[in-house]
């Protein structure tokens, strides 16, 4: 893949919707390296709640699931925007049910099983639309002038808060990326745990543990955050949830922003 599909994909918040856990893991493994934000549930309902309380860019879903199958979710998905893009993932025995689908404005069906290489090619293609929507409507609203100015202020808080752990734990994340959105901003970490942390997690046990510490010290720092995060971006920032993945040693973490000091 070029460096220019590359930053397309960095810019782009995916939700991944797939019942098969194995399919889920594996995928979601190789699509998080890549996309900016991954968001992954294990049927339609989940999915649903997820779109509706986070920003996203585009879906990717498997047709039938327990609780809601595929297309239930996209229909609803309708019902709040019309626009996003929707990838259908199924298999060939799937097509009376793709068909039906023809009104829900699907962009793509991908047949399973998925050719990871392949689905990546297919988000950076519709991922070009997506980006200049948004820059279109960015500059209607004047939020951020331009894609760099917007890059360079995602790179100042990386570097910010990369400190604060560092400053705090003595471990700073090994990789960190921030990612602006409309109202919205998430920093993920990936690699952050401490020695000690990781010494905790060899026995399984301890999983929840160090999970609950974990979120305990965002909870302690969090107005650290948020003041770093509202001087870089001149306007209000509310720390607002916690997504983490303790065994994957991974976290994003999740800001409301407000209004210009």
């Amino acid at each position: 893949m070029n460096q220019q599909n590359d930053l397309i994909l960095q810019n782009l918040s995916v939700l991944y919707v797939e019942d098969e856990e194995d399919t889920r893991i594996e995928l979601a493994r190789y699509l998080r390296r890549r996309v900016g934000k991954l968001y992954t549930v294990g049927n339609g309902l989940e999915g649903l709640e997820k779109f509706r309380e986070n920003p996203i860019d585009m879906i990717i879903t498997d047709l039938k699931m327990p609780l809601m199958d595929g297309l239930d979710m996209v229909r609803e998905v309708r019902k709040i925007d019309v626009n996003v893009p929707v990838i259908i993932t199924s298999a060939l025995s799937d097509s009376e049910r793709i068909l039906s689908a023809m009104d829900l404005e699907v962009v793509k069906y991908v047949v399973k099983p998925i050719n990871p290489k392949e689905l990546v090619a297919v988000l950076s293609d519709i991922g070009k639309k997506v980006l200049q929507d948004q820059q279109k409507e960015l500059l209607r609203e004047n939020t951020w002038a331009t894609k760099d100015e917007k890059m360079a202020l995602e790179k100042e808080m990386e570097r910010k808060c990369a400190a604060i752990l560092k400053s705090r734990t003595g471990k700073g994340p090994k990789k960190i990326q921030a990612f602006i959105q409309g109202e919205a901003l998430s920093i993920e970490m990936s690699e952050m745990l401490t020695p000690m942390e990781k010494q905790l997690l060899g026995n399984p046990k301890h999983t929840t543990l160090v999970t609950y510490f974990r979120r305990s010290f965002y909870e302690e720092i969090k107005n650290e955050l948020e003041r770093s995060c509202s001087e870089v971006l001149g306007r209000s920032c509310s720390f607002w949830d916690l997504d983490q993945n303790t065994k994957e040693n991974w976290e994003s973490l999740r800001f409301k922003i407000g209004n210009p000091h």
